[in-house]
């Protein structure tokens, strides 16, 4: 056999194999996300993402009302609607660790948010995107 079908065939191998533990890897990915995250604000709970790891990441955003200074820190939250109004999180990415997603609660453009896991149960939800006022990150703990 010629060293170019030889180098084919274990390319083609290598690939099969690359291929057969991309899957894997995107589930464990998603799971590394997977669960109920809370922030909190003064002790209260002001913002809660549920994320699920199925074929696809998934999962629902219940934000509150939080009020920011120039500096991009929060001065006030306020709990969402106590009727329990989780709405889906769309167009979930995970890519380079980070998990990107969009949200909107009426007709509003979509706000775009960005989760990093930063310690064990513990990640930081960034508000991406052009906005007139920065919000610093918010930390969010795995319930």
């Amino acid at each position: 056999m010629p060293n170019r079908w030889k180098l084919a065939l274990a390319l083609s191998i290598s690939a099969a194999f690359f291929c057969a533990m991309l899957p894997g890897q995107e589930k464990t990915a998603q799971q590394t996300f997977a669960g109920t995250w809370e922030g909190k604000f003064k002790g209260a709970v002001f913002c809660v993402l549920k994320l699920e790891a199925a074929d696809k990441i998934s999962g629902t955003l219940s934000p509150g009302k939080i009020t920011v200074n120039d500096d991009g820190d929060i001065t006030e939250a306020q709990p969402s609607d106590p009727s329990g109004k989780d709405l889906p999180i769309l167009n979930p990415k995970i890519e380079g660790g980070n998990l990107s997603f969009d949200w909107k609660d009426s007709d509003d453009d979509a706000l775009k948010f960005e989760m990093k896991i930063t310690g064990e149960g513990e990640a930081e939800l960034r508000l991406t995107g052009a906005n007139d006022h920065p919000i610093k990150p918010i930390l969010l703990r795995r319930r």
